[in-house]
């Protein structure tokens, strides 16, 4: 069986990855697009790709008031997270502590320290606290890697999860038909049906079913931990998937991520099926890619198609495993200072400029196809 594609949701929340937001002017007309820098008499917002610059006083008193207190993530204030060692084991303690209650829409609410579960069917501890482990491990497994995501680093507030006892519930409040879970970016929330946490009705309860991986979830909960600026253009695709599909991957269990094992079982999962579970992307082990610049800076939609994209997650993560791991000296501190970049305001070719470290495009393409031919993979670039 091939891991299921995520091309439904990934089309239908193409919108929901950006950190957009309505802007209104003073004649009362509204713009859909994401805040990128600002100055004393202007706002620079990215509107399908492009920056556009707009005078402060076109805008709503309420969208000027908001663009004054707006601030840009503090990269000084994270460069310590930048320079954290890649992590070789990611583990937490099993004995986490759970709490429940019942909300006034007759809901299940469940916490755990760092997470708020919302359900539509009444679950038992014991289950809650097997998937709740799943969310915290995640979550400390993307605090630990040096990408300095800020949102992975907040301890006052809990990240809210939204679950189903059924496909149609699920589509009802908002989900992709068809799909197994979601992130909604517009509203920073995940809904997953219960079956997807690895549940099984048995009689009027749910059970856990031991036997069964799941890929879907950690990727979804990454998405979640990611810093908005890492969905801009330029990013947006190739490494926003990539790297979640790089934590989904890492072989996981108990709450552990075997991080030093994730090269080898990306490298398994992207060309073939993995032997764990049987699930892959399976482009095999002779690939033939578009041209880097086309690939890195293709849209959302066209990255997610149903055509491609089961070959364009594959790809995104073994560009972002070659980043980590095999480019330069091995230390990633070329995709470290793209993402840097990023967070100073850089988009598109200008951040991946910053990636190339000083490549044209053609040395970055042999690169990587030198990187990965090393460990048996190669990538021809047309």
């Amino acid at each position: 069986m091939k891991f299921p594609k995520l091309t439904v949701a990934a089309l239908s929340l193409l919108s929901d990855f950006l950190s957009a937001r309505t802007w209104t002017d003073v004649k009362g007309r509204t713009l859909e697009a994401e805040m990128v820098s600002k100055s004393e008499s202007s706002v620079t917002v990215l509107v399908r790709g492009q920056k556009t610059e707009i005078a402060l006083e076109m805008l709503s008193e309420s969208d000027q008031k908001f663009v004054k207190n707006w601030e840009r993530g503090d990269v000084a204030g994270y460069e310590a997270l930048f320079e954290q060692k890649w992590p070789k084991l990611v583990s937490i303690d099993l004995d986490i502590e759970i709490t429940e209650e019942e909300g006034e829409d007759g809901s299940y609410i469940y916490r755990s320290p760092h997470y708020e579960f919302i359900s539509n069917t009444e679950l038992s501890k014991v289950p809650v606290k097997r998937f709740s482990v799943l969310f915290e491990a995640t979550r400390e497994y993307v605090r630990q890697l040096p990408y300095a995501n800020k949102k992975a680093h907040q301890e006052s507030v809990r990240y809210q999860v939204f679950l189903f006892d059924t496909m149609e519930s699920y589509v009802r409040a908002g989900g992709p038909e068809g799909s197994a879970g979601v992130y909604l970016g517009g509203k920073d929330v995940i809904m997953v049906l219960c079956q997807s946490l690895g549940l099984v009705k048995r009689g009027s309860t749910w059970a856990m079913d031991y036997d069964r991986t799941n890929k879907t979830l950690p990727h979804e909960i990454t998405h979640q931990l990611t810093d908005r600026e890492y969905f801009v253009e330029g990013a947006r695709g190739w490494f926003s998937e990539g790297f979640a599909e790089y934590v989904a991957v890492t072989p996981y269990r108990s709450g552990k991520f075997s991080v030093s094992k994730a090269p080898s079982y990306i490298e398994e999962y992207v060309t073939s099926f993995s032997r764990v579970d049987n699930r892959g992307r399976n482009l095999g082990e002779e690939i033939l890619a578009p041209r880097l610049e086309k690939f890195m800076t293709m849209s959302y939609s066209d990255f997610a198609s149903a055509e491609n994209g089961n070959f364009n997650y594959g790809l995104g993560a073994l560009l972002v495993t070659y980043f980590n791991h095999y480019d330069g000296e091995g230390d990633a501190a070329n995709i470290k200072n793209f993402l840097r970049a990023i967070k100073q305001g850089k988009t598109g070719t200008e951040a991946l400029e910053v990636l190339r470290a000083g490549r044209s495009w053609e040395q970055l393409e042999e690169d990587v196809t030198t990187g990965w031919r090393k460990r048996g993979v190669k990538i021809d670039f047309m």
